[in-house]
Order: structure tokens, then sequence, then C-alpha cells
């Protein structure tokens, strides 16, 4: 009888204290990949070619090029795989979000640098970020190399 009692007791308390406290605040974060249309031996040699670049002293520079409507199709279908994912994980009673690129950033950001986060936090994102980065024609210039004469 009297460990019934404290049994209940203690079960009142943690229950009082989960919904006092919060004691336990997990996130979880889900990663939706997105391959190009291919089969899997294009995969397989793309991946070959990429150690092959990193292990094997490198190569020619190559670039990748992307046109607008291939680029708005693959847009479609990883949103597509998204709302997939998300509309699985309400069904299971799980609430979710999509990051957009500013939070992002700020997970990125605050999980790689958890001390440099809380001293210095991120800016004003918009100012730092484009839709995509080119690299110039050339090179930049180099002040240290120029000769007085020159100038």
């Amino acid at each position: 009888m009297l460990l019934n009692v404290l049994t209940d007791d203690y079960i009142d308390f943690i229950d009082t204290l989960s919904q006092e406290a919060n004691i336990m605040d997990k996130s979880f974060y889900v990663i939706v990949p997105y391959w190009p249309m291919g089969d899997i031996d294009t995969l397989k040699r793309s991946s070959k070619s990429l150690f092959g670049t990193i292990f094997g002293g490198g190569g020619p520079a190559r670039s990748i090029v992307v046109n607008h409507a291939t680029y708005e199709k693959s847009k479609d279908e990883i949103k597509n795989r998204v709302d997939a994912v998300m509309s699985g994980l309400f069904q299971l009673g799980i609430k979710c979000v999509q990051l957009n690129t500013r939070e992002l950033g700020e997970l990125y950001y605050n999980f790689y640098n958890p001390d440099t986060a809380v001293r210095e936090p991120l800016g004003d994102f918009e100012s730092i970020t484009a839709m995509y980065v080119r690299k110039g024609q050339g090179e930049a210039p180099q002040q240290h190399l120029i000769r007085e004469e020159d100038k």
C-alpha cells in the first residue's frame, strides 16, 4: 500500500516537473538528399572522379553549368521530396518546419562555432548571400608583385 502511494506521488512529481520545467528540448534535423536524374553508374563514375581529384593530386578545374530550365525542374523535384517527408512526419504527429537559407546559415554557424556564436552572432545575412557564385576570369591582382615602374 505504501509503495503504491509513493509510486503515485513520484509519477505526479515527474509529470509536474516535465510540464513546468523545460528539461528536455530536442530538435532533430532531416536532410533530404537530391541527385540529378541519372543512373547509378553515372553516380559511381562521378564519385570516383571526385575521390581521384581529392587523393590523386587534382587535375584541370571543371566548371558545372546548369541552365535555368534544369535548375527550376530540380528545384521542383526537391520541393516535392521535402513535402512528402514533411507530410509523412506530420502523419506521425511530429511537428516540422522547412528552414530557409538564413535559418540554415545560422544553424550551421551555431553548430560548428558554438563558442564564437555566443560572442560574435551573425550579422545581416542578406548582405553575405547570393543565388550563386561564379569564378571570375583571370587572377586577382596581387599588389605585392607589381613593380613600382608599372604602377
